[in-house]
């Protein structure tokens, strides 16, 4: 999958292409997607301090809204799966907190299956993220980058003007 820049950070932006971002296929459908983001370097504070973490990333967060051509079965399986991946961790966190409530000999057992059953939804949520899924970033010098797109659909936003809308 590749990266594509389409436009400024804390801009509107509509992609009119009939290419889908995730499949590379001509689709009509539209999902505007938002959301904000922040520099990378707002990451790395997160091995030194979780306060300056959350300090610097209010400060240098950019809102986004993005109108993507997204084929609506790629979509609803992405939210599909996403609930999934939530419930597998939930069933975790509720085996763990019967553990505490309960307490008997097969404790072990519950612990055990419910690390498993949390570590399970993670996994499947990374998996569908990156599968089924785009992802924003923000450059440097505040571009709005898309990653995880198709080949298809980064050469056509390539060969097509970009605009960003204001508000």
């Amino acid at each position: 999958m590749a990266d594509v820049i389409l436009g400024r950070a804390g801009s509107t932006v509509l992609i009119d292409l009939d290419v889908c971002v995730k499949t590379g296929r001509v689709t009509h459908d539209r999902v505007t997607l938002r959301g904000h983001t922040t520099p990378a370097w707002v990451t790395l504070l997160l091995l030194f301090t979780i306060v300056g973490f959350f300090i610097a990333g209010m400060m240098s967060s950019r809102r986004y809204r993005v109108t993507l051509p997204f084929s609506h079965e790629v979509h609803e399986r992405w939210r599909n799966n996403r609930r999934l991946a939530w419930l597998v961790a939930l069933i975790g966190v509720c085996a763990l907190m019967a553990t505490a409530t309960v307490g008997d000999d097969d404790a072990g057992l519950f612990v055990g299956s419910g690390f498993a059953f949390m570590a399970g939804g993670v996994v499947l949520g990374t998996i569908n993220a990156v599968k089924n899924n785009v992802g924003i970033r923000m450059t440097r010098d505040d571009d709005l980058v898309l990653t995880g797109a198709h080949p298809t659909f980064v050469q056509a936003v390539n060969t097509a003007s970009r605009e960003p809308l204001t508000r």
